[in-house]
């Protein structure tokens, strides 16, 4: 009984240091300021739900990264575009944007920027690393490239 109840306690301290040593999760928290989300979004998956609300979190990140999904005809300067019509004072969402719904590409640099922001890479770090991963896929948005 007393080596069932060590290996126990040494199974419990194991899972708490990795879930420690793991990476921080994007907040996914809905800011009530933001306009609700739109039924074609509540509509969609629960991974596209929960990218658009971490695009209204982490606007900054996004609006650095390209986007490859050929936006650019719709005027889109960015990856936040593809999430984020206008955007109102202290970064709250006045309107959203539908095209996010139906491009998993959108969705994956979107989720992957954010990533690498939580893992603490720079915006030009992101960029490039975004740009070398889904620049084969076509034009890229016009996002200027951060300088650092």
């Amino acid at each position: 009984m007393k080596r069932f109840t060590s290996i126990l306690i040494i199974i419990v301290a194991l899972s708490v240091i990795a879930a420690g040593c793991g990476t921080q999760k994007a907040n996914t928290t809905f800011n009530k300021k933001n306009q609700p989300l739109p039924d074609y979004v509540l509509n969609s998956s629960s991974k596209v739900q929960e990218t658009y609300i971490m695009a209204s979190n982490y606007p900054k990140v996004l609006s650095q990264v390209p986007c490859f999904c050929g936006c650019t005809a719709d005027g889109h300067k960015s990856n936040l575009n593809c999430f984020i019509g206008k955007m109102g004072p202290n970064n709250t969402v006045e309107s959203w944007d539908q095209h996010g719904i139906s491009w998993d590409t959108c969705v994956n640099i979107a989720r992957d920027a954010i990533q690498m922001n939580q893992d603490g890479k720079s915006p030009k770090e992101i960029y490039d690393l975004v740009t070398e991963k889904y620049g084969n896929l076509g034009e890229g948005t016009p996002t200027p490239e951060p300088n650092k």
